[in-house]
């Protein structure tokens, strides 16, 4: 599914993804008509609006990721695989949450506020990012593979930076508007 719409070749191909997400993100809210945010999208529960919202989650999920994997990556490596394994046991109540928590978002902040907010965590991310080392990126720990398609069992923080371009393709390609671009 890494096809389409993304970043072009270039030296840093993670710094690429994660700006290119921010563009387009700004380009989709900027250009799409207020009568189509409501409409359902491809394959989802939710509504254009909604799954704008969760798109924006995903972003605050790699910043979030960040101090968690550099936290988990100091501890025995026992620790992150029971901590995904609970995560693992909990995957029912977390696609609720999941969902609902993107149609309560939705009803709460507007497009431009998303943008804004999709702007500022892709700043954070990649102010860290920027002063990142490759022990830095090497920190990882495991995850429950269960809650994403593009998860593996262990991701350090690199694979989690490269997630977030998989991921925001994949729902991408889901949204209904007319006016998107690409």
């Amino acid at each position: 599914m890494e096809s389409g719409p993304g970043p072009g070749p270039s030296a840093d191909t993670v710094r690429e993804g994660l700006l290119w997400i921010a563009e387009d993100f700004g380009l989709i809210v900027s250009t799409a008509q207020a009568s189509e945010l409501g409409a359902p999208t491809r394959g989802t529960r939710w509504t254009n609006r909604q799954l704008l919202f969760h798109m924006v989650l995903g972003q605050n999920i790699v910043l979030t990721s960040i101090p968690l994997f550099g936290a988990f990556s100091r501890l025995p490596p026992g620790a992150s695989r029971v901590w995904s394994a609970v995560l693992e046991a909990c995957t029912g109540p977390y696609d609720w949450v999941n969902w609902a928590g993107a149609v309560a978002g939705a009803r709460v902040l507007g497009v431009d506020a998303m943008g804004r907010m999709m702007d500022r965590t892709t700043g954070a991310i990649l102010h860290w990012y920027d002063r990142a080392d490759p022990e830095d990126l090497a920190r990882g720990m495991s995850v429950p593979p269960s809650w994403d398609p593009y998860f593996s069992d262990w991701m350090d923080r690199r694979a989690i930076l490269k997630w977030a371009p998989k991921h925001y393709r994949h729902h991408r390609a889901q949204l209904t508007l007319s006016t998107l671009p690409g």
